[in-house]
């Protein structure tokens, strides 16, 4: 299959999200019905008194929980009328996305959707990060009047459906926090603009605008 390159790209700066989508992206994804998110390929900070079962063990939880955040996310949106598409049970996914409930299945992501029965997948990959302690950014803080990122989270997210070995779209996402930041709010702000500016969204521009163009033959 003859990969289609990107013609469009969206920054949205004013929240560290970068969209890029190829310009038949609404005539292809009006076609889906379902989809599944795959398990995100995640990292995160390693504290010196972690062995390495207990990162890789705190890694795993990490990204089924993450995963099963995005999923909760895209089936609010299909509730609210923001998402048309239906989304592929975290079990069901993991059944074939994960062998032996662990590791990535290494298929393509079109043979993963064929095996899955679904019409496209979302593959990401999520990087937390933890640059200082909120001890030493209340220190540094106190002492030059700077503040430090104490924490981080970037998802990159990527669309590719049974037809084209490209994807149709993609995701940058970033988010930075200082002293007395959440994490659980950073995160869910990430998820949230994540979910929201899919092609399955046709009440968010610029998706809103290229599906009345393409319902009125442009």
């Amino acid at each position: 299959m003859k990969a289609i390159p990107f013609l469009f790209s969206l920054l949205l700066l004013t929240a560290c999200v970068q969209v890029n989508y190829v310009n038949d992206v609404i005539p292809i994804t009006q076609k889906h019905l379902t989809i599944a998110i795959l398990p995100p390929q995640t990292s995160i900070e390693r504290k010196i008194w972690m062995s390495g079962e207990k990162y890789a063990e705190l890694t795993t939880d990490k990204q089924l929980h993450l995963q099963s955040k995005l999923i909760k996310s895209f089936e609010k949106r299909m509730n609210i009328g923001e998402c048309f598409v239906a989304i592929l049970d975290q079990p069901t996914t993991n059944s074939v996305a994960l062998l032996d409930g662990l590791q990535p299945n290494p298929a393509s992501p079109a043979s993963l959707c064929r095996q899955l029965h679904v019409d496209a997948v979302i593959q990401s990959t999520i990087d937390i990060r933890e640059p200082v302690s909120e001890a030493t950014a209340f220190l540094f803080q106190r002492s030059t009047g700077t503040n430090l990122v104490t924490n981080s989270m970037t998802l990159n997210a990527r669309l590719i459906d049974t037809l084209n070995a490209q994807p149709l779209w993609s995701l940058s996402a970033s988010k930075f926090g200082y002293l007395g930041s959440i994490k659980s709010v950073i995160e869910n702000k990430i998820i949230r603009r994540t979910t929201r500016n899919t092609p399955y969204n046709l009440k968010k521009n610029p998706y809103k605008k290229l599906y009345v163009k393409y319902t009125q033959g442009f």
